[in-house]
């Protein structure tokens, strides 16, 4: 077996793993919105959900430099050592975000070092998206259509997973009242509308790991 096979062979694996565990996070997130459950039983739900959201940021993080060095043995693009040891600088620096903020996420640092995982999943979308644009539009620097198509596909990724996050934010501060005080119709509402924004940006980020899969095992353009 050669190092293309292999590392081809834990690519699609942590595309199985995210794609697995984020439909344990989407399912979470569908029965939040059911008011007809207990606080104890959404909170139950919230926890699972923060748990299993976990295994694809670390899915995500990872891909990343596994992904250059597929595209090494494959030779679809010339990596210099340079950018090889960049993606796996990226991706563990981005890897000590995600545990930290599971240390400290409910404390005050916690929502910096989730401002750092925005920021930092922001920029590395940019770059995807640009790189992708710009090689569709001119042929350099990949002249591969499928390969640029996937490249500006996975900055979208990027983008998408943080309208995941952001878009959930909303649900916490109703969900805190309604534990402090009681239920109201505003809570519910307000609840509602965070999770159900949240899902269809899980939904969106479905198509695209999937269309990424497509695009990536069957080339075809």
């Amino acid at each position: 077996m050669g190092s293309a096979s292999i590392w081809g062979f834990l690519h699609i694996l942590l595309f199985v793993f995210w794609l697995g565990a984020e439909i344990g996070v989407f399912v979470s997130t569908y029965l939040l919105r059911d008011a007809r459950r207990t606080i104890e039983q959404r909170n139950t739900l919230l926890r699972v959900a923060g748990i299993i959201h976990v295994l694809p940021r670390v899915c995500f993080a990872l891909i990343l430099p596994i992904g250059v060095e597929l595209t090494r043995q494959v030779g679809v693009y010339p990596l210099t050592p340079g950018l090889q040891s960049g993606a796996w600088l990226v991706s563990a620096v981005w890897l000590l975000l995600i545990v930290l903020h599971m240390r400290f996420g409910r404390a005050p640092l916690g929502a910096l070092l989730r401002l750092a995982n925005i920021f930092l999943m922001a920029v590395a979308g940019l770059s995807f998206v640009v790189y992708g644009l710009n090689s569709l539009a001119t042929g350099a620097p990949i002249d591969e259509t499928w390969f640029a198509t996937k490249l500006f596909l996975v900055g979208l990724v990027f983008w998408t997973a943080i309208a995941v996050d952001v878009s959930f934010k909303p649900f916490y501060a109703p969900f805190s009242e309604t534990e402090r005080i009681g239920p109201t119709p505003e809570r519910e509402e307000a609840m509602r509308r965070a999770a159900l924004h949240s899902l269809i940006a899980m939904g969106v980020l479905y198509m695209l790991l999937i269309a990424i899969a497509f695009i990536g095992k069957l080339k075809p353009f």
